[in-house]
């Protein structure tokens, strides 16, 4: 596995409304689903996640995206990896599910 091609611990700032920061990871073709997960804040400072693919694993991690006003636009950022596997193609998104609720149950 080539590390450098992880968007682990990347940050990028972003101009436009609450949804822009998360179609930033449509730049990335190894991104094969990317959703929010806790969208409770009203300023947009939410959490979610990416599902990305390289060669025949996929890898879970976590994306924050934190509203800067009052400068406007935010600043997205994508914590460690949390989970990864082989590529079972149909079950990804339920796969990543079960990750993250059961990360939220050990909070």
């Amino acid at each position: 596995m080539n590390v450098k091609q992880l968007l682990v611990n990347r940050e990028w700032q972003i101009s436009g409304n609450w949804h822009q920061p998360e179609h930033k990871f449509d730049d990335f073709k190894s991104v094969r689903h990317s959703e929010l997960w806790n969208t409770t804040s009203s300023a947009g400072d939410w959490t979610g996640f990416i599902i990305q693919k390289i060669k025949s694993r996929c890898y879970l991690i976590p994306f924050y995206q934190s509203n800067n006003y009052p400068r406007g636009g935010y600043t997205l950022t994508t914590g460690d990896l949390m989970a990864s596997w082989i590529n079972g193609e149909d079950d990804n998104v339920n796969i990543a599910y079960q990750f993250m609720v059961d990360a939220e149950a050990l909070q």
